[in-house]
Order: C-alpha cells, then structure tokens, then sequence
C-alpha cells in the first residue's frame, strides 16, 4: 500500500513539474514574460500539462485575443507542439497602432482635456493600445469634462490624423465650449416641505456658474437639512433642464421615514466608563434622529484617540422608533515618544513625552513631556478633558517648569495654568485661560532696562479664532485670523498690571498646480498700567528669527544694551511668500518680511527650499537686510518646521 501511495506522488510530481513550456517567434513589441503574465490563467492551466495540438492552438488563441485589442489589430497566431513540454506560438504582428499625441483646440485646459480623452485606452508597455470604440469613450469623457466646468452644451469632435510609421496615431480634439450655463433657481418638490434655511440656500444658488461643484453642494444641503429634520433614509432625483444659457434643477425629494430615539447603548467597552459617553448621547434619547449629530458626536469620541473603531447600529422599533448601539473598539491608550530634532530658536532638541488617552476609564488625556534643548529644559505634565461638563467643552490643566539662556537674559519659571476651550461650529473657537508662574531672571543688563529679576505673574486671557484654512499643517487655501487679550498681574519688587493685545490674519492662495502664495500680518502691544512703570523683560516681545523677520538671528532684531536685546511693548509683522514646487514634496521659496518694533521697522527679503511633510513642512531659508544700518546684520540664515505663519 505504501509502495502505491509513493509511486501514485512520483507521477503527480513529474506531471505537475513537466507541464509545456511555451515560447514565441516573431514576437517584437512585447516582451514573451509581459505577455505571459498578461494572458494568465487560462494559459497558466496550459503550462501546467502536457502539450498536445489542442492545447497549443488554445494559447495561440489567447495571445491572437490578446495582440489585437492591444495594439496590433491585424496580429496572427500560430500554435505547434514540438514536443509533449513545448510548444511554439509564431506570431505575425502585421502593423501595430498606438494613440499618439493629442492636440486639443478650443479650451484652455489642455492637459485635463488630454487626461480624459486617454482614459479609456487600455495602457500597454507605457503606450496606449488603439481600438476605435474607444474614440467614442474618450469623447463622452471629454464632454463629461464640460460639463463638470458649466458648458452643458458643449462639442467635442476627435480628428484622427495620419498614421506614423512608428504605429502611433495622433489626434486632434475640436472643442465647441458653447456658453457657459448659470443656474436658475431650482425646484424643490417634496411631500415634506423643505426648511426655510432650505428655501434660502436654493434661492442664493440662482446666478451661480452652473459647475459639478456647485450642483454637488446643493444636493449636499438638500440631504444634510432633511437629515436634520430627522428623515434619515432620504433618496433624491435630480433633472435637468436647460433654458437658454440658464440651467434649471429639479429635485424630487423622497424623505422616507422619521424616527424617534428610543433607547441608546454602549457595546464593547473594557476600560472606559459607559457613563461618560452615555451622557454625550443622552439628549438624542426623546428626540427625532438626527443623523449629521450622532455623527459629529462620534467623530469628536474618534479624535480623543481612546478607540480604533466607531459603529452605529439602528434598530428600528414599529417603524417610528429606533434603538441605538455604539460599537466600540478600545485602542491602545498608553504610550511613549521620543524626539530628535534642531531648529534655529532652540538649537538641539531631544524630547521624551509619556501619554495616556483614556486614564481612569474617562476618556481624558493625560500627557508629561521631558525636553532638552540648546537652550535649557522643559518639563510639564497636562491633563485634559474633552467633554468638561458634558458638554463640547474642552478643559486643559497644566503644570510646568522651564529653564532657558538665551543670549540676553536667563530664565528659570515655574507655574500652573488652566484652559476651557468651546468650539462654536466648525470654524470658530473661544478659550478662556488663567495662568499663574514664578519667575527669575539672570541678565547683565541693569535693572532700570530689563525690569525686576524675581516676580510672580498672573494672567488672565481670552482667545477668539477662526479658521478657513484647508489645511492647518499644510496650508494652501483660505484664512486664518487670532486675537488674544489679556489683563495680568506682576509682583515682584513692585506690582505692576498691564493690558495685552496680540492679533493674526493670514490669507493662503493656490495659484496653479505648482505654486501657491500666502500673506500674513500680526501685531500687538502689552502695556503697563503706568507708564513709569517697567515690565519684566521675559514679557516684552521680541522679534527676528525664523517667523518673524529672516534678516536677523533670532530675537535679534530692535534697540540694545552692550549687544544684548532689550524687546519692545508695541510691534507688527508683515510677511509675504511665493512657493513654487520643484518635485514631489520640494518647493523653492520667495519672501518679503517687514516689520516694526517700538521705533524701529526693518525690511529683508529672501529665498529659501521646504520639504513639505504631513506634520508641516521644514525650512531651510536665508533671509536679507533691505534696510541694513552699521549694527545691523546684513542676513541670516534658519532652520525650523512648521509654517512662517
């Protein structure tokens, strides 16, 4: 029996092993492994036996298919088995065809007229295999294109020129853009009346460019007001219709049924406490779904990073009510990091930093972080709660204990502060902060100049922001703008209060796929509350460096005592930068900075290259004096990450 079994192996073997090897003769514009591999499967089960005239007349079947639809139209396909492990396939390619060139008249957009005309062409050896029927695809395509940028009547005509020897056939693309189309006001037509923030957003569309962009956004608030409303199962058709050079939409709007939340639970959970997130659904209960809610409050228990996986799951009850179940996966909440870096402010930095997302089951995030640098250390421990109250409220406790020697003066402070951040919309911030330190100073500047060597600071702050911005890190688009004010407190050899102001805007353009612009200007003042009064030196400003202005070192820039900084009370920026990328994440860099400390106003400008990372890019710049005295540097160069600003 075994001698069997054995014997029955060695045949399978030595036919799994001696199956028919196949090869080409004639062939010239593929390689026989491409087109091997192209042909897999039905061919792979040809290869794996022994060959017989059947089988070699299958493969040269597969290839003929194969070659004719891939740019040799006219290719013939022999097949011969020379012996039970070969077979010859002779191949006669006859005359190939490729797409060649393609030259569009009659729209700007070339390169996007381009890409959706060779869309449909199957891509062979980097060349694009020519069939006819897909002229026809590729033109749908290109009309798909007009009508994207509001040309609904647009005409594509594809003039196929004269073959090259080189088998490559060019084209010419005739574009008839016809007018542009401007949207009428659409209607709406639904058994449940639409809203009146509904009615409003349609009658705002009326005058608007009638592009696939604007079409999507109207459709997108149709869907978001009605979720609203509660229907969640809402479907919608849309009709067209064109009026001269006026298109009109007709929605027709199917709301489906609206339900009311019975019950809501939690499934899933090891670590965190039910209860603290029971309690951010708890007002859903009672209420009608709403869809674009339960959304944004499980996005926001996504961003604590306490779970890997977030599922909602409805159950409907008696068509009219639902229960809800959270289904959640617990990440891993425990870590640490380490960082390395250099900069042209702190020089050397070499960082360790401990974090817990979810201490005590609560949901909070808990963080320490150890920091060494060219110019001192840091350390501070933080505990935050992103649902202070229950509510969107984000409360931030910190304690901290700083040491720096900068080339002026030296600091050591220590101190503890408290944050409470509301989020109004998805734009708009607010935080109130109260912060308390100590602080002393070390500097050779004399006491009238730099201020009190030993005090204790408290500040009370507001910080309103808006931002448009498209990308916080790596921003290339919209707006952002900043205003903290502040009334603190410093006791130290004499009390003194004082008043703080510190505003932002930065505007960010793209100009075309490879360059971009932003501008940005900032300012401010501190002021004490008598003007025989001098403030600590640690809370003046001072400017220079990197973010500021790039002609000087850092906060190098203003008037001086024996070459050491003394900072100013009132001072403004102003900033200006062109990118040009020069390859995948490198772009070269041109910028203006001015900028005005006390009496003094400095102009530079300067050149410089980024590497544009997910966190923000780093730089590498040099900045120029414009406005260069006899103490003053004539330029300077910096190192740092993160935008200018």
């Amino acid at each position: 029996m075994v001698f069997r079994i054995t014997i029955l192996i060695l045949l399978m073997t030595q036919a799994l092993t001696h199956g028919a090897r196949v090869e080409f003769v004639g062939l010239r514009s593929f390689t026989s492994e491409s087109l091997l591999e192209a042909v897999a499967g039905r061919m792979d089960y040809i290869r794996k036996r022994k060959a017989t005239d059947s089988r070699a007349d299958d493969a040269a079947y597969l290839v003929e298919s194969y070659l004719r639809t891939h740019g040799l139209p006219d290719a013939v396909i022999s097949g011969q088995k020379l012996s039970d492990n070969r077979i010859r396939l002779t191949i006669e390619e006859g005359l190939s065809q490729f797409l060649g060139s393609i030259k569009v008249t009659g729209f700007d957009d070339v390169e996007a007229i381009q890409k959706q005309f060779q869309a449909t062409f199957p891509k062979t050896l980097k060349r694009r295999a020519f069939e006819s029927k897909f002229i026809e695809e590729g033109l749908e395509r290109v009309r798909d294109l007009l009508h994207t940028n509001g040309y609904w009547e647009g005409i594509v005509t594809a003039v196929q020129e004269t073959r090259q020897a080189n088998g490559k056939i060019p084209f010419t693309l005739e574009v008839d853009k016809g007018p542009l189309f401007i949207l009428k006001t659409p209607n709406l037509e639904s058994q449940v009346q639409p809203s009146t923030a509904l009615k409003k957003v349609a009658s705002e569309a009326l005058g608007a460019t009638a592009t696939a962009e604007n079409i999507i956004s109207l459709r997108r608030s149709i869907i978001e007001d009605y979720r609203r409303q509660g229907y969640t199962d809402i479907s919608l058709v849309m009709l067209k219709e064109t009026q001269g050079n006026k298109l009109l939409l007709n929605f027709f709007i199917t709301p489906g049924k609206k339900y009311i939340v019975r019950s809501f639970q939690t499934a899933g959970l090891n670590k965190t406490n039910p209860s603290y997130i029971e309690d951010r659904f708890s007002k859903l209960i009672g209420e009608t779904f709403d869809e674009e809610l339960a959304g944004q409050k499980i996005t926001k228990l996504l961003s604590t990073g306490a779970f890997s996986s977030v599922r909602l799951e409805k159950t409907e009850i008696n068509d009219a009510e639902l229960d809800l179940t959270l289904h959640l996966k617990e990440a891993k909440s425990r870590g640490y990091s380490v960082a390395l870096g250099y900069g042209s402010i702190e020089g050397y930095t070499l960082g360790l930093r401990y974090f817990d997302r979810n201490p005590w089951g609560r949901l909070s995030n808990l963080s320490a972080v150890a920091e060494i640098t060219s110019l001192g250390g840091l350390g501070a421990i933080s505990l935050s709660n992103p649902f202070f109250l229950g509510q969107n409220l984000r409360l931030a406790n910190r304690a901290f204990l700083v040491n720096r020697d900068f080339d002026n003066y030296d600091k050591l402070e220590g101190g503890i502060g408290s944050e409470l951040t509301w989020k109004w919309g998805d734009n708009y911030s607010s935080t109130v902060g109260l912060t308390v330190s100590q602080t002393s100073i070390n500097t050779p500047i004399p006491r009238e100049l730099a201020g009190p060597r030993s005090y204790t600071v408290s500040r009370l702050g507001l910080q309103q922001l808006f931002d448009k911005r498209n990308n916080s890190a790596l921003p290339s688009g919209g707006w952002f703008a900043r205003l903290n004010t502040s009334l603190g407190l410093s006791d130290g050899d004499d009390t003194i209060g004082f008043f703080e102001v510190e505003s932002q805007i930065s505007y960010y353009q793209t100009l075309s796929e490879n360059s971009s612009y932003s501008l940005g200007l900032r300012g401010g003042f501190i002021s004490p509350a008598s003007e025989n009064q001098s403030l600590p030196i640690d809370l003046r400003k001072f400017l220079g460096g990197a973010n500021t202005i790039r002609s000087f070192p850092e906060l190098k820039m203003g008037s001086s005592f024996n070459g050491n900084a003394l900072g100013g009370t009132e001072w403004w920026l102003a900033n200006a930068e062109y990118m040009h990328n020069l390859a995948g994440p490198f772009e070269a860099l041109l910028f203006l900075d001015a900028a005005g400390l006390e009496s003094d106003i400095e102009l530079a400008a300067g050149l410089g290259v980024r590497i544009n990372l997910p966190v923000g890019p780093i730089r590498l710049e040099y900045g120029r004096s414009l406005s260069q005295n006899s103490e003053e540097p004539g330029g300077a160069f910096h190192f740092a990450i993160g935008t200018t600003f």
